[in-house]
C-alpha cells in the first residue's frame, strides 16, 4: 500500500514541479517545455517566469529565440490567451485549444464576423495567407494589402487558431507592435502535426494533471475553457498512471508516481522565497488558489479597482474581487514565502533606471524582510541590467 502524503507533502510537491525548490532546469527551453506554456499577455512575463524558476539567465538569447521562431513561439493558447510555448509542444496544445479559439474568433459579434459566410470566412483567410507568403507582416501592413480590411485582426487569430500563423518579430522584447508570419515558413523544419482534438485534449490534461496536480475537473475546465462533463470524460482515460485523491474535501488528480514522491517529500530546512509575475502560469492553471493564497488578501492580488494598481497605491483595495476580474482569475505579480502568497510587488516603470517595489500583507512576511529585499535587489538587477537593454527598440 501507498503512504498517504499529507497536505502540506502534496504542496510542496507541487512547487517542486514549478522548479521552485532546489531542483533547477538549465535554461528557458526546458522551463517553456516542462511548463506547457508561459503566460504572456503582459511581454515581460514569460522573462520573470523563467527568472523565478531558474535565476539570472540570458534573457537576450530567450528574446532572439521568440523573435526568430527558434524553438519558442508566441501565439494564443489555453482560455485564448497569448503563451510562449515551445515546439515540441505546438502541435498538441494547437490541436487541443485551437478549436475554441477559432469558435471566439468565429462567432465574435463585435467585430461582425458573425455575419460572414463560411465561404466569405475562407477568402478571409487565403487573402492574410497570400499575404504572409513573401514574409512576416505587421497588422498595419496586412490591411493595406488586404480587400477586407476591417477583418484582419479576426483572420488572424483564426489562422493561428488553426496553426498556420504565429507571431514573429517585434523591435524589443516589450513591444506589442509585433508581426506575423506563416508557422511553417517561420519554424525552421517544423511542421504542424494535426492531431484529432479529443486526443489532444486528452494528453493536455495529462500535462496539466502532471505539471500541476493534484487538479479538480474544476480546474481543468477552467484552464482550458471545456465544460466539466468534457473533462470528466478525458479523465477516465488516463489510465492508471493517474490517481484520484481526496485533497482538502476536494476529489482531485495527481499522477501516481507524485503521489510516491510527495509521500517522501521533506520540508525545506531554510525559508524560501519567490516573486512570481503577473499572470504567472502557475496560479492560473487553477480556478481556486486557496491552497496558494489566503482569502483575506486575493483582493489585493486582484484588484477590483484599476485605480489600485501600481503606481497608484500596491496596498489597496480591500474590497472582494470584481465579477470580471474573479471570472478571468486575473493576478498581479506575487511574492511568495514558503509556498503560500504573502505579499505583492510592481515595476515602478518611471525614470530610466526601474524600480521594484514590495508591499507585504502578512506579519510572518514581515519577519522575513531581510529575505524579501534580497529577492527585491536582485530581481530589480535583472530588469536594469537584462530586460532594459533589449526593451528599447534602438
Amino acid at each position: 500500500m501507498m503512504t498517504e502524503p499529507t497536505p502540506e507533502q502534496i504542496h510542496w510537491n507541487q512547487l517542486r514541479k514549478q522548479h521552485l525548490l532546489d531542483e533547477k532546469v538549465s535554461d528557458c527551453y526546458e522551463v517553456a517545455k516542462a511548463q506547457l506554456g508561459l503566460h504572456s499577455t503582459d511581454y515581460w512575463t514569460p522573462y520573470f517566469s523563467v527568472w523565478a524558476r531558474i535565476g539570472d539567465f540570458d534573457a537576450r538569447r530567450m528574446f532572439e529565440s521568440i523573435n526568430n521562431g527558434e524553438r519558442l513561439v508566441r501565439t494564443h493558447a489555453f482560455r485564448t490567451t497569448l503563451h510562449v510555448i515551445h515546439i515540441d509542444n505546438l502541435s498538441m496544445i494547437i490541436s487541443a485549444t485551437g478549436p475554441a479559439l477559432y469558435k471566439v474568433c468565429r462567432n465574435d459579434k463585435f467585430a461582425k464576423v458573425d455575419q460572414l459566410s463560411d465561404r466569405e470566412i475562407e477568402h478571409m483567410l487565403s487573402h492574410v495567407r497570400e499575404a504572409l507568403q513573401d514574409g512576416p507582416l505587421r497588422t498595419s501592413a496586412l490591411k493595406r494589402i488586404v480587400p477586407d480590411k476591417a477583418h484582419v485582426r479576426s483572420a488572424l487569430l483564426m489562422l493561428m487558431a488553426r496553426g498556420e500563423v504565429v507571431r514573429a518579430k517585434a523591435n524589443h522584447a516589450r513591444s506589442n507592435l509585433t508581426s506575423y508570419a506563416l508557422l511553417d515558413r517561420w519554424v525552421s523544419g517544423f511542421r504542424l502535426k494535426v492531431l484529432d482534438e479529443q486526443e489532444a485534449t486528452t494528453k493536455l490534461i495529462r500535462g496539466h494533471i502532471g505539471r500541476f496536480g493534484p487538479v479538480s475537473v474544476d480546474d481543468i475546465a477552467w484552464w482550458l475553457n471545456l465544460t466539466k462533463a468534457a473533462v470528466k470524460r478525458a479523465v477516465q482515460n488516463l489510465g492508471d498512471d493517474i490517481t484520484m485523491i481526496l485533497h482538502r474535501e476536494r476529489e482531485c488528480y495527481m499522477r501516481t508516481s507524485d503521489h510516491e514522491i510527495a509521500s517522501a517529500i521533506e520540508r525545506p530546512e531554510k525559508d524560501i522565497v519567490w516573486f512570481l509575475p503577473y499572470e504567472d502560469h502557475f496560479l492560473k492553471a487553477f480556478i481556486d488558489r486557496t491552497d496558494f493564497i489566503n482569502e483575506d488578501i486575493q483582493a489585493r492580488l486582484s484588484p477590483a479597482d484599476r485605480r489600485h494598481y501600481w503606481p497608484s497605491n500596491p496596498d489597496a483595495p480591500r474590497a472582494m474581487l470584481s465579477r470580471t476580474l474573479a471570472a478571468t482569475g486575473e493576478v498581479r505579480p506575487s511574492i511568495w514565502l514558503n509556498g503560500r502568497v504573502v505579499g505583492r510587488w510592481e515595476i515602478d516603470d518611471l525614470g530610466e533606471q526601474k524600480r521594484i517595489v514590495t508591499s507585504l500583507y502578512t506579519p510572518d512576511a514581515r519577519d522575513h524582510h531581510e529575505g524579501v529585499e534580497q529577492v527585491r535587489s536582485e530581481l530589480e538587477d535583472f530588469v536594469n541590467q537584462a530586460l532594459l537593454p533589449i526593451s528599447t527598440g534602438r
